[in-house]
């Protein structure tokens, strides 16, 4: 039989609380049109400015062929625009458009009510500690 200390251990505590989150987030953002994946590529774009889609697809840690799929929708939404770098004409950088913006306060606005509901009962002080102990696991993992 396979065995394995799934209670113990933490890897399998993030990733289950993870998809808990995600599943929430996405149905909330079903009301609005979007996904889950259209919230992550902005959250990339509002953190990091305009990005090569290479660099985007290993943030939001998807293949090249998913990625692409999600910035066609999107970009037939008029939500981003895709450009050739001037620095090397194989890639291409993604940037937010003026028509996203009000969809992002929106998907905003589910991203802040998901995250409450998340934490509810959960002192600041628990949340903060949390937010120190998951910085301190990516630290110590990507070295």
């Amino acid at each position: 039989m396979l065995e394995y200390d799934f209670k113990e251990n933490i890897g399998y505590s993030v990733a289950m609380a993870y998809r808990a989150l995600r599943k929430a987030l996405n149905a909330e953002l079903a009301h609005y049109g979007t996904t889950f994946s259209q919230w992550q590529v902005l959250s990339c774009l509002a953190m990091e400015g305009e990005i090569s889609q290479v660099k985007l697809a290993e943030l939001i840690g998807v293949e090249g062929p998913t990625m692409v799929r999600i910035l066609d929708r999107m970009e037939k939404k008029g939500w981003i625009r895709r450009k050739v770098s001037p620095r090397d004409r194989r890639q291409k950088l993604i940037s937010p458009t003026k028509k996203v913006e009000d969809v992002w306060k929106k998907m905003t606005e589910c991203a802040h009510g998901v995250r409450g509901e998340a934490v509810k009962a959960i002192s600041t002080k628990d949340v903060a500690n949390l937010q120190k102990i998951l910085k301190k696991i990516r630290e110590n993992l990507n070295g």
